[in-house]
């Protein structure tokens, strides 16, 4: 038997959450993150410390056999061992303030000056891509950062949080990624876009949460439009049940990120928010939060600028099987040992592209930085948009024969005499085969099983544009 779908061993104790997720639990301590102001928690036989995490301001908790202590938004108390029933409860507003923003992406500095923008807020809404890559130690960045908050931090996964581990990591953490919670009138669903869908399962639920309340707030990543018209939205048959559910249902506002930058529209009786700029690199605009009031006329928005952010040392960040890791600017990456060449790819229809003289550093170098690889170990390289192709030890460090047929791995910051990010591709993953063509064939012959060729019959699909993340696991 499992806690909360997460993996953990039931211990002999009974223990039951409702209105949060067992994070852990030992034989003397038990921790509990909120996802809403009401929490009960059932125990039969525990004994030893409780925590509730994200808790909301005000809360009181009631049932416990001894006083309990506030730290942040954090609230222990003792439980000697009896049948017992926590319940913790937030007071109700007749108006009340909350903050929303979105893919901080990592940039934590840009995170802490947003935090330092909510006060007199119940709660905070991050819409998602907290992370670079979803590893634990940007996990651990993430949370840090967060930690001293004395109001709630609500959450939903998106794709970079997911892409290495198909969000275990974000659950062993923050709990469910589908939950609501009603708070001084208003009911807030959040559902799992991070894998650029809303299937028809996920918007029953959404029907079911919203069902006979009168205010409606639906929180995800991902967007159904995209303003900018570069398509980074749901998928299409998702963005359409979408569409079709917030109007038939009159959903109040929706909250999403993804988008680097702010959006706000009304379309029929509802509030259209995007708000992605919490760190990552900006698409338009400039960094922002967005502070929400809800009264009795309804929702109002604030968009509150960040000032005096220092521009983004553009980096590539690689992480090494023992777990280093390290950002390596472009400006670091100049300086190091150059390889450069002609090249081009073969497409899947047999197309010749990418033509021109590249310019950048191999593959290996970067990775002897974080310890190297050896073979069976996995190379994953995976662009901002969260592409990904993988690799294995032969690529970068190839042999003779490989040698002959792709070349070297070089990680381009040039293109013809164009560094990034004026060159708009770059950094990008690049083969230099002698003959100055890496071919469909080429690809086939240096793919290992279940990757490169064996994925798609295209050479130009190896050819990462934007490089952003580098990393080796280990040999299984």
């Amino acid at each position: 038997m499992v806690l909360a779908g997460l993996g953990l061993p039931m211990l002999r104790e009974s223990v039951e959450a409702v209105g949060g997720d067992i994070l852990s639990q030992t034989s003397d301590s038990l921790t509990v993150r909120c996802r809403g102001p009401e929490v009960t928690l059932a125990l039969n036989g525990f004994e030893g410390e409780v925590t509730f995490t994200n808790c909301f301001p005000n809360s009181i908790l009631t049932g416990q056999d001894g006083p309990a202590t506030r730290v942040g938004s954090n609230i222990s108390c003792d439980v000697e061992g009896r049948t017992v029933e926590l319940r913790l409860t937030a007071p109700e507003e007749e108006s009340f303030k909350f903050a929303v923003m979105g893919d901080s992406q990592g940039r934590n500095e840009i995170l802490a000056e947003a935090l330092e923008q909510v006060s007199g807020c119940e709660f905070v809404i991050h819409c998602g891509d907290m992370t670079p890559s979803g590893q634990a130690s940007e996990f651990d960045a993430f949370e840090a950062t967060t930690r001293t908050m004395a109001v709630p931090v609500l959450t939903t996964p998106g794709n970079h949080d997911v892409k290495l581990d198909e969000g275990r990591e974000y659950a062993s953490r923050f709990g469910s990624s589908a939950y609501s919670f009603e708070y001084s009138g208003t009911t807030f669903a959040f559902v799992d876009s991070s894998d650029q869908e809303i299937d028809e399962d996920e918007i029953d639920w959404l029907r079911e949460a919203f069902q006979g309340v009168e205010r409606k707030v639906l929180v995800t990543h991902m967007p159904s439009y995209d303003p900018f018209e570069d398509n980074h939205t749901l998928d299409a048959a998702s963005c359409d049940r979408v569409q079709e559910f917030v109007l038939e249902e009159k959903v109040d506002v929706v909250f999403n990120g993804h988008i680097h930058a702010f959006h706000y529209e009304r379309v029929e009786d509802t509030d259209l928010v995007i708000t992605g700029g919490a760190g990552g690199t900006l698409t338009d605009g400039v960094h922002h939060i967005v502070i929400v009031t809800v009264d009795g006329s309804g929702f109002s928005y604030e968009k509150v600028d960040l000032e005096d952010i220092a521009p983004m040392q553009p980096y590539v960040q690689v992480m090494g099987k023992g777990g280093s890791l390290l950002n390596v600017t472009y400006d670091e990456i100049v300086q190091m040992s150059l390889l450069e060449g002609d090249s081009s790819y073969e497409n899947l229809y047999g197309n010749i592209a990418g033509q021109g003289y590249y310019r950048g550093v191999l593959v290996r170098d970067l990775l002897e930085l974080v310890g190297g690889m050896t073979e069976g170990d996995l190379l994953t390289i995976t662009a901002t948009d969260g592409y990904f192709q993988q690799f294995g030890f032969l690529n970068a460090y190839p042999d003779a024969t490989w040698l002959s047929l792709q070349g070297e791995m070089i990680v381009s910051l040039e293109m013809d005499g164009v560094l990034a990010p004026t060159w708009t591709d770059g950094p990008r993953m690049v083969m230099l085969p002698e003959d100055g063509l890496y071919s469909n064939s080429d690809c086939e012959l240096t793919s290992y099983d279940g990757q490169g060729y064996w994925v798609s019959e295209s050479a130009g699909a190896r050819w990462v544009r934007n490089t952003y993340t580098i990393t080796v696991e280990a040999a299984a």
